[in-house]
């Protein structure tokens, strides 16, 4: 054999193994999604189940019904309630299970993506990991059909595509996270931040999506469901700390009750020091790449600040976890490894402590792995100490 067949036929090997791995995790993905809709197929109707109050906006929306009084619990804008308008005519099991199989699958295309798209050559190894660590980190949520999901999703492909020069899928997926649920403005805002030429077809994009409803009602009905949005959102911002699991819940049970005011500037001071972290990340070279790094960052700020923040909602650093978890395996990251190894425990610890535990600061042990999660973002980002163009000057002049 010459070296030039031997060469083809190493490269053929290679090949067959990344589409077999990658495949691999896809399949994992699918018996995921099969083992969450047979846990939940004959789930019963009420409002522990989420799709209840998913389904119950998609009626009011075609009964021309109010999307927000108190007992529906719809946290959500009006193209949310159009989404869900398809599901609503199917039997209450049959639309529970259609939409959680979607659910899944946008989150498990958010992280194909934000792996392919920003890793050259993409490492379909490095998907394996990451899907098999996401998976067990967010089967809860994925069980209760937690909207999270499908918003992550589209957060991770908006970040990616964005990265990648992607402008327009950028904007059409960072409109639908918004659509999907408020949490993702965040993520809006922080793009059009550090991805300047994103600002206009963001713009479009949330535009065309907000103005859907008035495709599918009258229009003065659609205005009222908007002029109710306000009220909506402030009444979830208000604060609940006996089910919310952020930064601000978290100083409830060291016995500090942050004001509105300390919440506001607490709140704002991160916001900016969030948003130099991903001007840096994207400046330098961080390990784990910077559309990760900006999506990382991003997601929790959300979860360590939102009033909504669940402890289903941390179903979004599943992936970010994943990723680290693949990157450190890779590199043979000793010290990654066991700040991701650390992050895990705690968080498949959660559960058993808030049940243990109530009301006391072991029952909010995912702001914790949070926040040890953010500290090593920050030591990965300001890790980076050089300019990408100067590495590559380095690179060339050697």
């Amino acid at each position: 054999m010459s070296v030039v067949d031997g060469a083809v036929a190493r490269r053929a090997r290679t090949v067959e193994s990344r589409v077999g791995v990658e495949r691999g995790a896809w399949i994992v993905w699918a018996c995921f999604a099969l083992l969450v809709v047979g846990a939940r197929l004959h789930s019963v109707y009420s409002i522990e189940n989420v799709f209840v109050a998913y389904r119950e906006a998609g009626l009011r929306w075609l009964a021309g019904q109010d999307l927000y009084p108190a007992e529906l619990l719809f946290n959500y804008f009006p193209p949310s309630a159009v989404l869900f308008a398809a599901w609503s005519h199917l039997p209450f099991g049959l639309g529970g299970a259609l939409w959680r199989i979607v659910n899944i699958g946008a989150f498990a295309f958010g992280l194909w993506t934000l792996t392919h798209r920003t890793e050259q050559p993409p490492s379909s190894r490095r998907f394996f990991i990451a899907t098999v660590v996401t998976v067990v980190l967010s089967a809860s949520a994925a069980r209760y059909g937690q909207m999270t999901l499908a918003m992550a999703g589209s957060m991770m492909a908006a970040v990616a595509y964005a990265e990648t020069g992607a402008l327009w899928r950028a904007a059409l997926c960072g409109a639908l996270a918004v659509a999907l649920k408020p949490l993702a403005i965040v993520l809006a805002l922080l793009l059009v931040v550090i991805y300047p030429r994103l600002l206009g077809r963001l713009g479009l994009a949330l535009a065309a999506v907000f103005l859907l409803p008035f495709l599918f009602q009258h229009s003065d009905y659609v205005w009222r469901q908007y002029a109710a949005v306000p009220a909506m959102l402030a009444t979830r911002a208000h604060p609940n700390y006996d089910w919310q699991q952020n930064l601000f819940g978290l100083f409830d049970k060291l016995w500090w009750t942050a004001s509105a005011m300390g919440q506001a500037v607490i709140s704002g001071a991160s916001a900016v020091a969030v948003l130099f972290l991903c001007w840096r990340a994207r400046r330098r070279a961080p390990a784990i790449g910077a559309a990760l790094s900006v999506y990382a960052l991003s997601s929790c700020y959300i979860l360590l600040f939102g009033s909504g923040t669940e402890r289903n909602t941390y179903a979004m650093l599943a992936p970010v976890i994943g990723l680290l978890a693949a990157t450190a395996w890779d590199t043979r990251d000793s010290r990654l490894l066991g700040l991701v190894g650390a992050v895990m425990l705690i968080m498949l610890l959660s559960y058993t402590l808030q049940h243990a535990y109530p009301h006391t600061v072991l029952a909010m042990a995912k702001p914790v792995a949070c926040l040890v999660l953010l500290g090593g973002l920050v030591w990965l980002v300001f890790r980076a100490p050089r300019e990408p163009g100067e590495l590559a000057q380095q690179a060339n002049s050697s």
